[in-house]
């Protein structure tokens, strides 16, 4: 079998690339957490499609993500998996640093693109890249609405503005914003919910009693030792994250069903 990952193209500079992908804001989420047991302080970058309970949207812990002692968030997370009715584990089926529904995108130019790389480990598409990946693989994956926040007048082909700050985050504040949002998008989230087995050059070491952490030694140079997608780590899926990363992974049925409707703004590129 041959596998794709699915990422963003070369724009050439970090202003061009925040100018056409914008930002995707989660405010709602887990803080991170100091362990008692391992004595790491960590927290991750999943998003989830769950969300967020409503009643619990005003407390500290949903939108400061400074870690926590590990029984604080161990709590935390109980009263949290109630609320979602989910009959989940601490630690286990939530982890620190998780991020909820809803979700918000600011994007300093008009989106036209079929994929926007606007946050990481989850595809930010549009509405026929949505109904692909619905019709190709509707059971290994979450779909969720993107609420457009902040959306740019200008065109996205245009060249990049330069912020005064310097900062490509910034670009968002210093262009003109449309009043109205009707009529660009809509965009939504699809999350893959399958992941592969561990890559073979990126092993487990050891998984934490405690918060769970999983020990993935960070071995140097970093490219020659990135994790990488074979044969004997996959599980059958369609679309999955390459486990200890938010890698989406696609098999090359998928690339090719999406190449035959000539997606814009994602590349195709081989993880092995």
């Amino acid at each position: 079998m041959r596998f794709w990952r699915l990422m963003s193209p070369d724009y050439g500079s970090d202003y061009r690339y925040s100018y056409v992908n914008g930002s995707l804001v989660h405010p709602f989420g887990l803080p991170g957490v100091e362990c008692d047991v391992c004595g790491q302080t960590w927290g991750g970058s999943r998003v989830l499609p769950y969300e967020y309970p409503e009643s619990l949207r005003s407390h500290k812990k949903a939108t400061d993500r400074w870690p926590i002692p590990r029984s604080e968030h161990s709590a935390h997370q109980e009263q949290l998996l109630n609320r979602l009715g989910l009959a989940g584990e601490p630690f286990v089926d939530l982890r620190p640093g998780d991020s909820f529904q809803p979700c918000y995108l600011d994007v300093p130019s008009r989106p036209r693109a079929d994929f926007l790389w606007s946050g990481f480990g989850v595809l930010v598409v549009s509405e026929r890249i949505k109904e692909s990946f619905v019709g190709l693989c509707r059971d290994e994956i979450a779909v969720r609405p993107i609420t457009l926040r902040k959306v740019g007048k200008r065109e996205a082909k245009l060249p990049a503005p330069m912020p005064s700050t310097g900062e490509p985050e910034d670009i968002i504040h210093e262009v003109p914003l449309l009043s109205d949002n009707t009529g660009v998008g809509p965009y939504y989230e699809i999350f893959p919910l399958k992941e592969s087995n561990v890559p073979r050059n990126r092993p487990v070491k050891g998984v934490c009693s405690g918060c769970h952490r999983e020990d993935v030694p960070v071995v140097y140079p970093l490219d020659v030792n990135r994790p990488r997608m074979a044969d004997e780590i996959w599980r059958g899926d369609s679309i999955f994250y390459l486990a200890t990363t938010l890698y989406i992974i696609v098999t090359n049925d998928i690339k090719e069903a999406l190449s035959r409707i000539r997606p814009n703004n994602v590349n195709f590129v081989d993880p092995a």
